[in-house]
């Protein structure tokens, strides 16, 4: 009984590995990714946070958070990081920044009350948040 149970166990994960094999998705990528110090905001296939390049402040006016991220694959991988931020942060309620619509390098989105400020440079992808600062 335990055998078969097992047997089972092992059988079922096999499937769910090959599914998402087939479907072009490794176990380290079927799931979504976020920042870490901001939960709300997603980090594009191909990117990983940089160890210790992490940086957070609470203000009365609201956090301020800088993160750096590296790409992992060092071919193409940056390509679709621009197109992955104007797709899927609108859908969570950032608005791109009408003046930065022909800079892949530079991405600003606000949001409520903050500014997020998306910059590749390299190897790297930094990400600010902050409050938003109306000028008068």
């Amino acid at each position: 009984m335990a055998k078969k149970c097992l047997f089972n166990l092992v059988f079922g994960w096999i499937l769910v590995f090959g599914w998402l094999a087939g479907a072009g998705l490794s176990p380290a990528l079927a799931r979504d990714a976020y920042l870490s110090l901001a939960p709300d905001i997603p980090l594009a296939p191909g990117l990983s946070e940089f160890d210790g390049g992490q940086l957070v402040f609470d203000k009365p006016e609201g956090r301020i958070v800088r993160i750096e991220a590296e790409r992992l694959e060092t071919q193409g991988a940056g390509d679709g990081v621009p197109a992955f931020y104007r797709e899927t942060l609108p859908n969570l309620g950032w608005q791109l920044n009408g003046a930065d619509n022909s800079a892949d390098n530079v991405l600003t989105f606000q949001r409520g009350g903050e500014t997020l400020l998306i910059t590749m440079q390299g190897e790297r992808v930094v990400f600010k948040l902050s409050p938003f600062a109306e000028s008068d």
